[in-house]
């Protein structure tokens, strides 16, 4: 019998709750001798999507865990692994795990971290590896009535997210499936009605804004029906006059966006609240060197349809600066794609490479060329914009201190000036939040 009520408890109270590691449980309390300790440290920095789908509905296998000398089976995870090549850090806490666990204790990996299965090449015993599902398989192993969910209520933000697809069958050159094993896997479309028909019965309250998030919305139903359907999943959420707002802050591919997406898109513009589409770069040359589908000139023709269609519709994008081969030209021509397509909000990244990408055969950029770009964009941004726009940017100074704004407004102009609204931290960097209400008229 659990001692929580997690039906009612509030998203701050599951995920204190999941990452609490302070009270491991006596053993004459348990059937299963569980530790949990490598798994709620490191999920501690998981992405939205595990947290909600995964990890969160495991609350009730992971309530009574015992300590590490003690256990029988040992839960294993690690966030960096599904943003980044991991492998090094996480080989080298399993084989210390692998060393210390008490004799015929079993080790179980789940995620992105069981990419490490083909590295480890057999060289740890007694080791299992789930790379999906994960919550399904651990609540048959271990008796639990525990699997994923793609359908949460958000009380922080206050939408109801829905996740309809996992995985992306594009290969950019820059992502981490060009070296790791992410199953496609999209839900099918009668699943997705019987949810919302039931969240319209019961609690059509939690309709009013849907967020609909995936890797790549635009592939949704490629692996059950063998063509594209996401736009009979826009029409249907549409057509529910219990959503009044949907967003879209993730996963849709301008290069996979076909006219029938766009017609979707565009006959609910007047719902659709945001909208993020990446362009990543500013030209045709490094957008096939990052092995995107779309052009330059693609991208402007489905945006520029999107703010058509909706003026008031908020455009995020994200972008990213370091890039092999990247030149000062490449940066000019991103800040000015970025004021013509009027984005309200870029999220800028800097490129990381990973020995195993198909980008690490090229010299990488430098720390100060790097920064050196980004300086560059902001300040050509200044004279570009025709809206407002907040940018997160990575920070250059490692202390959290103002100082580190500075270095963003040295050598631009006092009118131009970025005004800092905050701090974030965005795979495995720390980021500034500008923001710049004043812009050139063009």
């Amino acid at each position: 019998m659990s001692n929580f009520d997690y039906e009612h408890m509030t998203m701050d109270e599951k995920l204190n709750l999941l990452w609490d590691d302070s009270q491991p449980t006596p053993l004459k309390d348990v059937k299963f001798k569980i530790n949990a300790h490598f798994l709620k440290r490191n999920v501690q920095d998981e992405c939205y999507r595990e947290l909600m789908v995964s990890y969160i509905p495991m609350l009730p296998l992971l309530e009574k865990t015992v300590p590490f000398p003690d256990a029988d089976y040992i839960l294993y995870a690690h966030s960096f692994a599904r943003c980044s090549d991991a492998s090094d850090l996480v080989l080298r806490e399993l084989r210390i795990i692998a060393e210390y666990r008490k004799k015929g204790a079993e080790i179980i990996v789940v995620g992105k971290a069981a990419n490490a299965e083909a590295l480890l090449n057999g060289s740890i015993d007694n080791i299992t590896f789930w790379g999906d599902h994960f919550t399904e398989k651990l609540g048959k192993k271990f008796g639990f009535d525990i699997r994923e969910q793609y359908f949460v209520y958000d009380d922080w933000n206050k939408f109801l997210a829905i996740w309809p697809v996992d995985g992306c069958l594009q290969q950019c050159a820059f992502c981490r499936r060009t070296y790791m094993h992410i199953r496609f896997e999209s839900l099918p479309l009668e699943t997705i009605k019987r949810a919302l028909d039931h969240y319209r019965d019961v609690s059509p309250e939690k309709m009013e804004t849907i967020s609909l998030r995936a890797e790549n919305l635009t592939e949704y139903g490629m692996d059950l029906y063998g063509y594209q359907r996401l736009p009979e999943l826009i029409d249907l959420i549409a057509s529910y006059d219990e959503v009044k707002h949907i967003e879209f802050p993730i996963g849709l591919s301008i290069g996979e966006t076909t006219p029938e997406i766009l017609d979707s898109l565009c006959k609910c513009a007047k719902k659709i609240k945001s909208l993020a589409m990446n362009i990543e770069v500013g030209t045709d040359r490094l957008l096939k060197l990052i092995n995107k589908k779309h052009t330059v000139e693609s991208a402007a023709h489905i945006l520029k349809t999107l703010r058509e269609a909706n003026p008031s519709i908020e455009l995020i994008s994200t972008v990213m600066i370091g890039l092999p081969t990247e030149t000062l030209g490449d940066i000019c021509e991103l800040a000015r794609l970025i004021g013509e397509f009027e984005f309200d909000k870029v999220l800028c990244n800097y490129y990381l490479s990973a020995p195993r990408q198909p980008l690490a055969k090229f010299p990488p950029v430098s720390q100060g060329m790097r920064e050196y770009h980004l300086k560059v964009l902001l300040d050509e941004l200044c004279y570009t914009l025709r809206r407002p726009l907040e940018i997160t940017a990575p920070v250059v100074y490692k202390k959290r201190d103002s100082r580190k704004v500075l270095r963003y407004k040295r050598g631009m102009k006092e009118d131009n000036e970025w005004r800092c609204c905050g701090y974030q931290d965005f795979w495995c960097q720390s980021h500034v939040i500008l923001y710049r209400q004043n812009f050139q008229n063009k």
